[in-house]
């Protein structure tokens, strides 16, 4: 089989040391309807990892990748008595850390009802953000649930790809280029002031992520997409100008705009480009600094959050914030604490919007009904408030993953319905 054996990119040696400090993890939870067949999930499992090598590696000293002597995803079946039990678990997922010495990561099965009609399966599947972002994490759960539900195995296993920090175009990896870059970023965002989630954060070793889970559906998501097109913007920059309002609620300045960093996907700007279904850390995150206050209208503010991103877009800054971590990401614990902690405590910006798009199920030999789609992702360092976006079919689902005890779970509460109100009324 074709292994991955290499040093952690930057990229992820810095996503592995975070985690060594608080626990870095994607988390998405589906919704099956009705019966899966016993040991369809373990199967499916081996399946992927067969597929994929970078699932079947180990992270040892250097920190670097290693073939595992012993390659799987653990699958935990369990049977609840009550249907919303998963929000517990969803959360407690985002809590506990992956073993990266033992595996990518686990699925957890809780059945309800199992046997009768009324019977569903919530799939809760926990993939560390050190060798993966959002979007991959997504693309590996419907694939297992394409083998689970008939799709037919891999007989070989993928070749390994190169690390993506190494597939960034020379252009954009230029020491005295991200330099300036940086710079002129760090410069912009203490110009503008940005408002950020108020509130101190716990320290990183005993930082918990908790959420707060959201729904525009049916009709509302059918207009919403309707208002957007009117006012030329997509979904993901109205919802950004919705949640610097309300970020602006609850900031000590009545205008001003709020910093929103939003995750890029930059696999099509690799050279060469990857698959889109193969799994690893290909997002970049570009910052964005959105108007809020009386005078600022939605959609106005919804215009600006898009012009600014194409802006940055266009001049590659997501190539080069990426490229830029290997010029500034410790190599070790010891060296890395002070740094990790020190960027923790003076980010210019510590709220991020995710937005996967639509996400369709896939097509299998055998009947498959998906009926709920939640994603998550904890808030490590430099993170107070992740609010991550996914659509499937009618139902846009919106998870505001907040650090738990920097602010009342009630403020996010009233944060989130804000931010519904706004681009639903």
């Amino acid at each position: 089989m074709n292994e991955v054996m290499r040093p952690l990119s930057a990229s992820e040696r810095w996503f592995w040391l975070v985690d060594q400090l608080s626990p870095a993890n994607c988390v998405v939870r589906l919704r099956v309807q009705g019966p899966i067949g016993a040991y369809r999930l373990e199967e499916a499992t081996q399946a992927l990892l067969t597929e994929f090598p970078l699932l079947r590696t180990t992270v040892v000293d250097g920190p670097r990748f290693a073939p595992s002597a012993d390659p799987h995803l653990p699958v935990l079946h369990r049977i609840v008595e009550d249907p919303d039990e998963w929000r517990t678990i969803f959360d407690e997922q985002l809590a506990e850390p992956v073993d990266l010495a033992t595996a990518p990561g686990r699925l957890i099965d809780l059945s309800w009802r199992p046997g009768t009609s009324a019977e569903h399966h919530d799939l809760i599947l926990v993939l560390s953000h050190v060798l993966l972002d959002g979007r991959s994490m997504a693309s590996l759960a419907w694939r297992i649930l394409a083998y689970a539900f008939g799709s037919p195995f891999p007989v070989e296993s993928r070749p390994p790809i190169p690390a993506p920090d190494n597939l960034i175009p020379p252009a954009n990896t230029g020491l005295l280029h991200c330099l300036r870059t940086n710079i002129t970023g760090q410069l912009t965002a203490m110009a503008r002031r940005p408002a950020n989630l108020p509130g101190t954060q716990p320290p990183l070793p005993i930082r918990r992520t908790r959420t707060v889970i959201r729904a525009v559906e049916g009709d509302a998501l059918t207009a919403l997409r309707a208002r957007c097109h009117h006012h030329g913007v997509t979904i993901s920059a109205a919802l950004t100008a919705a949640l610097a309002a309300a970020l602006g609620d609850i900031a000590p300045r009545t205008c001003g705009v709020a910093g929103i960093g939003i995750p890029v996907d930059v696999r099509s700007r690799l050279a060469p480009s990857p698959p889109d279904d193969e799994p690893g850390m290909f997002t970049a995150v570009v910052p964005t600094f959105v108007p809020y206050g009386p005078s600022c209208s939605l959609w106005d503010a919804a215009r600006a959050a898009k012009t600014q991103l194409a802006q940055r877009l266009a001049k590659r800054h997501d190539l080069t914030a990426l490229a830029a971590i290997r010029y500034g990401c410790p190599h070790s614990i010891k060296s890395g604490r002070r740094t990790i902690e020190l960027i923790d405590r003076r980010a210019p910006w510590n709220v991020t919007l995710s937005n996967l798009g639509r996400l369709a199920a896939p097509e299998t030999p055998e009947p498959l009904r998906i009926t709920a789609l939640t994603v998550a992702g904890t808030n490590s360092c430099a993170s107070a408030l992740t609010v991550a976006v996914a659509t499937l079919d009618t139902t846009m689902s919106i998870t505001f993953c907040y650090v738990d005890t920097m602010l009342p779970r009630t403020t996010i509460e009233s944060l989130a319905d804000a931010t519904i109100r706004s681009v639903t009324r």
